[in-house]
Parts: structure tokens; C-alpha cells; sequence
């Protein structure tokens, strides 16, 4: 299990802090969501020698036993020792100790540390520090005495820096090469560095600013760390050359720059179905806006399991604020049956043309996309004068991304009245010839004879 140890460095009222954390992990444990990883607290100890900021107080340390949180201590000074940052801490019941290999007595320290380790029967957890111009091959002589190593992703000293990318590659190198320490990073770590830093092997990850900054946010944040450890824990099982090409993720595609994880949408949807009923739109927000296509997957599948009666104008208000992000036919087509057409069966006719008519006259591919595609669910319920209204201003349509919605309708329209659809059909083919994607795809399941009617 993953580790996130947040540091309170820049928390003002530490027991209302950790009240509303405790909270917020207990919600958590009363449902069925799997636990990807535990919550600790992170001490960033600094003397103003080493680093010229003065850090959190070791006494705090008391404040933080009583709500039974695992702490971790960053001793950022420059003698440990001498100073009794050490006996301070261990006095204070923290046995989990990391000191900074570039110190001046660094190595005297890390003695220290693992007689004391003997002396407490192993309970004291030793970590090394890195800043990110220490190479790794400096701990190599000292590994045996080190549980820990804590890769630094920025200078160490002061909070709310920009992790360092560089950093990536040092923390695969330490995994690879020491599979049984614990591999921790601290250093801009929030929802948008994270997932690089699970890829690369890491089993700890410090947190400070992102989920200390605004309180109001934290329940949203911690579920979004959460979600962001479930899916990047989820199997990659499906073919990504082929998942590239379908959604056209490739140069020049429709989806260039899209990132594809290569998790299968039937786990996906599962989890969606874990976490539907738990995460908010705003925690939705941040997987609808990403890059990352199992992502926008994940909340697309959230919102077609959330919507009901009650919430359905808030839905549609959070789709149409985002469509720029359903900017595929997987997306599009999961969300618009569902969340717009379902969503509008209890409206007349002329009501329902006037809310799709708004995206079938858009100049985006996606959105007018999205307004035929949400007939979907009227066709199965023979609203046939509805749809064929909606039809009539993209029939002729050019693009096959039109045409293969159009014509899917049309299909679907037909297994419940064929008649009414033929009839519509033949209709069109009168008026000019019938795109062939669209005529493919809604003439699947006609006959021959029926098929010979049109054009």
C-alpha cells in the first residue's frame, strides 16, 4: 500500500486540520472503496542553518499524537545531534527519522541513528534525504543501515515550489536498484505530479500546499489523490496501438495529444460505479479537464451513473461548462443518450428540437455530435416525430462522424417502428442522395426488398 504523508508546514490550526482529515477518512472507510493508501503526517524540521527557514516545531508533535496519525520526521539542520533534534523527536514517540545526506557530519549522524535504532529494538525507521543534485551513488556504502530514502523534487526549505522534473528518472534508478526501500518523494507533489511519481516506483509522497492551502477543498483533493491511485493501480490491459487508433490519438488525429494509460473501459466503468455516488462535480472538474483519456473516461462514466431526477439540470449545466473536454465519440456517445436525451423525455416535441438544436448547429464536431447521439434514447422510445425533426437539419451532413450518429439513430428508430423509418428514408432519398455511411448503418437491419427503396 501507497503512502501520502502530509506536511504541516503551513497549517495554522493543526487540531481543526487534522479534525476535518479524520472526518474525511472516515466517510472514506464506510463505503466499498478500496484503500490504495495510508495518510501519515509529515514533520519538515528546519534550524535556519541548513536551510535558512525555521520549519514546524517538534512540539507540535503532541498535538498530532492525539488524533493517532503515523509521523514521519524531515530533519532539515545541520547537527542533528548537538541540537537533540534527534532525542527531541524520539522523546516526542516519532521513530521514523530522516536526515539530509549532504550535512557536514552525515555520516557520524546515520551512526548515531542506527545505534539508537539497536537501542529502541529496530522500532526507528531511518531515512536519508537527497536534495536534487545528490546523485544516488552517494547512499550506496550506507544502504544496509537506510529504510528509507527521500528523494527531493525541489530545493529543500520552503513549500509551494514547482516539482522538479529531473527528479523522475532518480526515483526509477532507486527503485530499481533498492527494491526493498521505501522510495519517498517530497516536492510540488499535487493532483497534475503525482501519477508521474507512482509510475516511477515511488511508495511515499510528501503533500504540503495542495491539500493545506484552502481547507474548504480538502475533502475534494484528498478524493481526487484517491481516484488518481485507483486508476493508475488499475491493470493496463487493453491494446494501446489499437486504442490509439480508434480514438485517433496519433499525429493528426482528432485526439493528438491525448495520453491513453491502456486501462479497459469495462474496469473503468467499474470504478465509476465505486465512486459515483462519493465524489462531487468539482473533484469531476479535474478528471473531465485532463489530458489524460482514462480520465475523462472516469468521469464521463461518473456523471451518466449520477444523474437522476433531482440533479439533472445540474448535470447538464456541468456538461455544457465542460464540453470542450467531450471532444471524442467514446465520451460523447457514453454522456449524451444518457445525460441530455434521457433526460428530456418528459418535455414535447418542439421543447426537445429547441435544447438539441443548440448543439446540432454548432461548428464543433463534438457538440453537434452530441446532439444527435442524444436522440438515442427517444428513438428506443418511438419518438419518432421528435428525431425525425432533429434529423432534418443534419441529414445531408457530410462528415462521417455525422452520418455514423445519424444513421446509428435511425437504426435504433427503426427496430421499434420500422415503417415510420423506411417511410422517412425514402423520404430523403428523394430529396437527394443519402450519405453512404449513413445509409449503411441504418439499413442494417432492413431487408432487401426494403433496402431497394432507397436510392
Amino acid at each position: 500500500m501507497k503512502n501520502l504523508s502530509i506536511s504541516l508546514l503551513n497549517v495554522k490550526d493543526i487540531s481543526k486540520y487534522l479534525k476535518r482529515l479524520k472526518e474525511i477518512e472516515q466517510d472514506l472507510e464506510n463505503t466499498k472503496i478500496k484503500k490504495h493508501f495510508d495518510i501519515s503526517i509529515h514533520f519538515d524540521v528546519m534550524d535556519n542553518k541548513f536551510v535558512p527557514n525555521t520549519g514546524i516545531d517538534i512540539s507540535k508533535i503532541d498535538e498530532v499524537n492525539k488524533f493517532n496519525y503515523y509521523i514521519d520526521t524531515h530533519l532539515m539542520v545541520e547537527n542533528p545531534i548537538y541540537d537533540k533534534y534527534i532525542e527531541d523527536t524520539i522523546n516526542m514517540e516519532c521513530l521514523d527519522i530522516t536526515i539530509h545526506y549532504e550535512i557536514n557530519n552525515f555520516e557520524k549522524v546515520l551512526d548515531y541513528l542506527y545505534e539508537r535504532k539497536k537501542s529502541l529494538n529496530g522500532n526507528l525507521k531511518i531515512g536519508v534525504a537527497l536534495k536534487p543534485k545528490t546523485d544516488i551513488s552517494v547512499i550506496e556504502k550506507y544502504i544496509k543501515k537506510i529504510d528509507k530514502v527521500l528523494v527531493m523534487s525541489v530545493e529543500p526549505g520552503f513549500g509551494g515550489q514547482k516539482f522538479m522534473q529531473s527528479q523522475i528518472e532518480k526515483i526509477i534508478k532507486l527503485k530499481e536498484k533498492y527494491k526493498d526501500i521505501t522510495i519517498q518523494v517530497d516536492g510540488g507533489i499535487n493532483s497534475d505530479t503525482i501519477a508521474q511519481v507512482i509510475r516511477a516506483g515511488a511508495d511515499s509522497f510528501v503533500i504540503g500546499s495542495y491539500l493545506t492551502k484552502n481547507e474548504d477543498e480538502l475533502k475534494d483533493k484528498i478524493d481526487i489523490l484517491n481516484i488518481i491511485l485507483d486508476i493508475e493501480t488499475t491493470p493496463k490491459e487493453a491494446d494501446l496501438d489499437f486504442e490509439r487508433r480508434t480514438i485517433q490519438a496519433v499525429d493528426g488525429g482528432y485526439a493528438q495529444g491525448d495520453i491513453l494509460l491502456g486501462i479497459r473501459v469495462l474496469r473503468l466503468r467499474k470504478l465509476a460505479k465505486l465512486w459515483y455516488n462519493i465524489v462531487s462535480l468539482n473533484t469531476l472538474k479535474y478528471f473531465i479537464s485532463s489530458n489524460i483519456h482514462d480520465y475523462r473516461r472516469f468521469a464521463i462514466f461518473c456523471l451518466v451513473n449520477k444523474i437522476n431526477a433531482n440533479n439533472k439540470d445540474e448535470i447538464k449545466k456541468f456538461i455544457d461548462e465542460n464540453i470542450q473536454y467531450i471532444n471524442n465519440w467514446d465520451l460523447v456517445d457514453s454522456v449524451a443518450p444518457i445525460c441530455i436525451g434521457k433526460q428530456l423525455i418528459l418535455n414535447d416535441d418542439e421543447y426537445i428540437y429547441n435544447v438539441l438544436r443548440k448543439y446540432t448547429i454548432s461548428d464543433n464536431v463534438w457538440q453537434k455530435r452530441m446532439g444527435i447521439v442524444s436522440l438515442l434514447y427517444l428513438a428506443k422510445l418511438n419518438r419518432k416525430e421528435c428525431v425525425f425533426k432533429v434529423l432534418d437539419d443534419v441529414f445531408f451532413e457530410e462528415y462521417h462522424l455525422y452520418q455514423k450518429a445519424t444513421g446509428w439513430v435511425l437504426r435504433e428508430l427503426y427496430k421499434v417502428n420500422p415503417k415510420d423509418t423506411l417511410m422517412y428514408l425514402v423520404t430523403k432519398s428523394k430529396m437527394g442522395k443519402i450519405p453512404s455511411i449513413l445509409k449503411s448503418y441504418a439499413t442494417e437491419k432492413m431487408s432487401i426488398k426494403e433496402k431497394s427503396l432507397l436510392k
